[in-house]
């Protein structure tokens, strides 16, 4: 890469003024066709019965999809570097409470779908003239015995915000606006205190040197500390709105609106984490071949992650960039043309700031507006594996753009394979660039971060379930209570070798998929899946336009038939136990490396 890269959002595309004429054209234009649509098919009642009819009313939904949601994105994206500016805060919050008010207009729609007669339901299912639209009503029918009223429909959208919305957007704010004076790494280990924002610690517990680590943890656990009292009425509050809510609608468990949304079933995911939870003697191996080879009885909480040796190499985003596009060329041209693109045209925001959310995302809203990735680039290998997997769903995102309106979209299910899928490839890259020593460091880091995905966010599953029945019997729990049930679950997957000291009950404060129940065991899926993608090609790579179809489909099909296709079986506890014992042969060959180098 000899051009240099732009390091911070291009929004120019969306608009730099929030009054922007263009923004008000398109907000006309929204409520113009919403307003159409439903003073329509609010008084013709028609599509309920007849087909024809039917048709005619999903097409006209369909198009409305086509409208821009640019004021939208804008706000969303620059709350996200500028989370304490509140001028941003309101006009983001005016604009949700019009788009929601939008929304509801429309939402009788959906609803009375669900009350189809089951008799036409199944002649629809069946006609060809709904076969773009035969997922998503097929979604509708089965879930409508949940549904509400249509007004009741509208006040928990009304209420959402402020009944958990914002109370997690606080203390994420809260969190990126926390600064802490700690040791930083120099060129010969530790050098002076500085200041550093909440998520800038993190990175540093991932240094070489041990005290800076350690001194990050310390100021980790002071943050967790000073806001518990806060965080437990966030969390609680969340766990209440979420209770009523399972209630009104007849839930049978607190996480079945999260699997009725990936459409899958409870079967699959009470497979994976099962199997999941089988295999937690393997994170334990782990963790007691880590403390054997960094000559430790035990590991303190904050340094299972820590990386194993003293590496010195740092990645520039400028080489992270070269890297991830040669990973990117080698499964597909195309991806790697999406890479570019993203990369050269402002729609990757890199660098760490004070005011700017933590970690890392990618945004893909509507199938004509461009897609976005957020970084926190640090330098480190784990930093190259995470541009990668941010460009796994960007390119996710773009190829998908080939579905309509209705089916664009990732079910939560599906939205961490196509990521995790690049993210493999671009550290088999780095490791062939490797010598024995810089491997086993690499294998090190890769059954660590495999580990986080697939053990420790079913662990992090597990706690869910845990805390939502314990707050539904008790009707509040305390941090204390809450800290016990995190520290129970972790203790499953970490084993007797990792302390669970510098304040580990309170490390569930931070972790933000919490406040979106149950969305973490699509982590878990999501690399087990990608291994077994890789694993046809592996064996038969003439497969790839098969492999790549994945990429190219967002709702049009539930997961299980996406994978069927590919000759992979969701249901099947024998895929996922295939997909954990690729990790027992890397513990093999790390564990051989280790006796090579003299190590163990």
């Amino acid at each position: 890469m000899k051009q240099k890269l732009p390091t911070r959002w291009n929004l120019s595309d969306l608009g730099s003024k929030i009054n922007d004429p263009k923004f008000l054209k398109e907000r006309e234009l929204h409520e113009r066709a919403i307003k159409k649509f439903a003073k329509k098919w609010k008084k013709d009642q028609s599509y309920l019965t007849d087909m024809d009819s039917l048709k005619k009313a999903l097409d006209q939904s369909e198009a409305m999809g086509d409208l821009p949601d640019t004021e939208g994105m804008y706000l969303f994206l620059m709350r996200q570097v500028d989370t304490g500016n509140s001028k941003l805060a309101a006009a983001e919050k005016k604009y949700t409470e019009w788009a929601q008010n939008l929304s509801n207009e429309i939402r009788f729609f959906g609803i009375s779908l669900g009350k189809i007669d089951t008799k036409l339901q199944k002649k629809i299912l069946k006609d060809e003239r709904f076969s773009a639209y035969k997922n998503h009503l097929k979604g509708i029918f089965e879930t409508a015995k949940f549904d509400l009223s249509e007004k009741e429909e509208k006040i928990l959208s009304l209420k959402s915000g402020v009944s958990a919305g914002n109370w997690a957007s606080m203390m994420e704010e809260k969190f990126a606006h926390e600064t802490r004076d700690v040791l930083t790494m120099g060129k010969g280990g530790a050098r002076p205190k500085k200041t550093v924002s909440f998520t800038e610690l993190f990175g540093l517990m991932q240094a070489t040197c041990s005290r800076v680590r350690k001194s990050a943890a310390l100021a980790v656990q002071d943050v967790l500390e000073k806001n518990a009292f806060f965080v437990e009425k966030e969390f609680n509050s969340i766990l209440e709105n979420k209770k009523i809510n399972d209630e009104l609608r007849g839930f049978e468990r607190p996480d079945q609106a999260r699997i009725l949304s990936d459409d899958i079933s409870f079967e699959i995911v009470d497979t994976l984490s099962e199997v999941v939870e089988s295999h937690f003697k393997f994170s334990r191996d782990f963790y007691s071949l880590k403390a054997k080879l960094m000559k430790k009885d035990k590991l303190d909480y904050y340094e299972r992650s820590a990386p194993f040796g003293k590496s010195k190499k740092e990645y520039s985003y400028t080489e992270a960039f070269d890297l991830v596009e040669k990973s990117m060329e080698k499964i597909d041209p195309e991806f790697a043309e999406i890479h570019r693109d993203m990369c050269e045209n402002g729609r990757v925001d890199v660098m760490p700031k004070s005011g700017k959310r933590g970690g890392a995302f990618c945004m893909y809203h509507g199938k004509n507006e461009p897609v976005y990735i957020m970084l926190n680039h640090t330098g480190k290998t784990r930093d190259v594996s995470t541009l990668a997997h941010e460009m796994g769903h960007a390119i996710h995102g773009t190829l998908a753009k080939r579905e309509n309106n209705t089916n664009y979209g990732t079910p939560m299910f599906m939205a961490e394979i196509a990521s995790t899928f690049c993210e493999e490839y671009v550290f088999d890259e780095i490791v062939d660039q490797a010598s024995d020593k810089e491997k086993l460091n690499l294998y090190m880091q890769k059954m660590s971060d495999s580990i986080a995905t697939i053990h420790r966010q079913i662990a992090g599953y597990l706690f869910e379930r845990d805390v939502h029945k314990a707050f539904r019997e008790k009707g509040y729990l305390s941090n204390n209570e809450i800290g016990d049930i995190f520290e129970k679950n972790m203790k499953s997957y970490m084993g007797p070798k990792v302390l669970q000291n510098y304040g580990a009950k309170n490390w569930w404060m931070y972790w933000s998929h919490f406040r979106s129940p149950f969305y973490v065991y699509s982590y878990s899926s999501g690399l087990l899946i990608a291994n077994g993608m890789r694993a046809i090609l592996r064996e038969k790579p003439e497969q790839w336009e098969k492999v790549k179809e994945f990429f190219y489909t967002g709702e049009s099909l539930s997961p299980e038939q996406v994978f069927n296709k590919m000759g992979i079986d969701i249901t099947d506890p024998f895929f996922w136990e295939a997909g954990l014992s690729e990790l027992t042969q890397l513990m093999k060959e790390t564990k051989k490396l280790a006796k090579k180098l003299g190590k163990i």
